[in-house]
């Protein structure tokens, strides 16, 4: 069961993805809270940066922009120490000649320095840095899924991309979430990462859900793995 202040920020977010902009009083309306109440939701919605605060109300941020720093953020990913642990603890699933799937995101460009070890792999991922790093810095076999990339987010969530999916069968996924929580599972802001990875529970036989302890206990808009789809959850604990 949810909290009051989780179905406040759900019907929050519905309404934004509806209407992209709201004032304050139309969302004290909609949701039957204070305005008091309702602006400290917003400042957890912005920090968890699903939407921006403005003068009066708030602005749905557009999904393609979310990620618009990520160069920067991966620039010094070697530095990160929760990053690293999770990889570490992650890579012990891995086996020689192995078809993985790794997705996109900041916390498995950790897995790249480990992967010389083994022998055979071949590597798919939705990612173009990721693929550029593993070209360059090991020896596994890569392949990018095509289609459209995502503005400012080196991406590949498009339709022809997660078509693709079907042609494949991955021993293991190695992905990571906007958000987790133990019953609802993990979930996304974007549509298309949710889609993508329900995707992947059909055409994988292991899917590892990589968790950092700031995506714990969150729940987004879209729903993309439920908690029977995961084989393991790692975290730096």
């Amino acid at each position: 069961m949810g909290t009051a202040k989780d179905d406040r920020k759900k019907k929050i977010m519905i309404y934004l993805n509806k209407n992209k902009f709201a004032s304050l009083g139309e969302l004290v309306e909609f949701v039957h809270y204070s305005s008091t109440t309702v602006k400290r939701d917003l400042i957890e919605l912005e920090n968890e940066e699903q939407i921006r605060r403005t003068r009066g109300g708030a602005i749905l941020i557009d999904a393609e922009k979310v990620d618009a720093a990520y160069l920067t953020k991966v620039e010094n990913y070697v530095n990160d120490e929760e990053k690293r642990s999770i990889a570490e603890k992650t890579i012990t699933y891995i086996e020689d000649y192995m078809t993985i799937f790794i997705d996109s995101s900041s916390t498995a460009l950790h897995l790249i320095p480990y992967l010389n070890r083994f022998h055979g792999l071949r590597v798919v991922t939705n990612s173009v840095l990721t693929a550029t790093l593993l070209s360059e810095h090991t020896n596994v076999e890569v392949t990018v899924i095509g289609g459209t990339v995502t503005k400012k987010k080196f991406t590949v969530n498009s339709v022809t991309a997660i078509n693709q999916l079907n042609i494949y069968q991955f021993d293991l996924a190695l992905l990571s979430c906007r958000g987790f929580d133990e019953d609802k599972g993990a979930s996304e802001i974007s549509e298309g990462e949710a889609i993508l990875k329900q995707c992947l529970k059909e055409c994988t036989d292991k899917i590892i859900l990589m968790v950092l302890q700031s995506k714990k206990n969150k729940v987004y808009f879209y729903k993309s793995l439920l908690p029977d789809n995961i084989y393991r959850v790692i975290d730096n604990l």
